[in-house]
């Protein structure tokens, strides 16, 4: 599984590809918060946090689309099915890269929190809670484009049905559904979005209910990845 995971990783540091989606997360990511310091005139980390998700709505699909879809077009994921490892560690394997990358992106967004830092009092162990609910967000979106790339062996199909399953999770949670459905409705429908969970790690607060709604949200996308590859299709 380690080697698995190493061969993941050296496409990814190996291939331009990696590095400039990477790279263009970190410089909108600065670009935005910037925005708000000078615009705004918000010197705090919850705007910067709350457009994570979106950002990531696009960023995580594109690094994430070819991790199946790729080895399905060109055939070698029937070369992975026949070395002695499972299903689930070739899946683990592509994820915990994948995490990886995630956790390099989200290090080049520190130069924000160091700034901030010069301008207003920053309450550290909140920046680093928001720091780790980013990283669960992520991570359950990296499942969700991972179970549609073991769909398919179009990257591009891959990445669209990604974005569009992530903005309707995302809406969902949004304003603009509290005022078009019933009240009782979208509270309940909102509870089950990432934006309310990641709310909680936004100010602070460690929440086993919302860490237990990432972790069950990353493993159960990861088990139907897990069972599409054992179709052997």
């Amino acid at each position: 599984m380690f080697s698995l995971y190493k061969k993941e990783l050296k496409y990814y540091l190996n291939n331009p590809i990696g590095y400039i989606v990477v790279a263009l997360f970190a410089a909108f990511a600065n670009f935005l918060f910037v925005k708000d310091i000078f615009i705004v005139g918000s010197a705090s980390m919850q705007p910067f946090f709350g457009l994570l998700p979106w950002l990531y709505l696009v960023f995580i699909p594109a690094l994430t689309m070819r991790i199946i879809a790729e080895e399905k077009r060109t055939n070698t994921i029937e070369v992975l099915l026949t070395l002695p490892v499972s299903e689930t560690q070739i899946v683990l394997a592509k994820f915990l890269a994948l995490i990886t990358m995630l956790t390099v992106a989200l290090v080049l967004t520190l130069s924000i929190p160091v700034s901030l830092s010069f301008l207003t009092k920053m309450y550290l162990p909140e920046v680093i809670i928001g720091y780790i609910g980013a990283l669960f967000l992520g991570a359950a979106f990296i499942g969700v484009t991972m179970f549609f790339s073991s769909q398919t062996k179009n990257q591009v199909v891959a990445f669209l049905a990604s974005v569009i399953f992530l903005f309707f999770l995302l809406a969902v949670g949004t304003d603009f559904t509290a005022n078009v459905l019933p009240k009782t409705l979208a509270d309940f429908l909102s509870y089950y979005t990432p934006i309310y969970h990641l709310q909680n790690f936004v100010k602070g607060v460690v929440d086993a209910r919302s860490l237990i709604y990432f972790i069950s949200f990353s493993v159960v996308v990861l088990f139907l990845t897990i069972v599409n590859l054992e179709k052997r299709e």
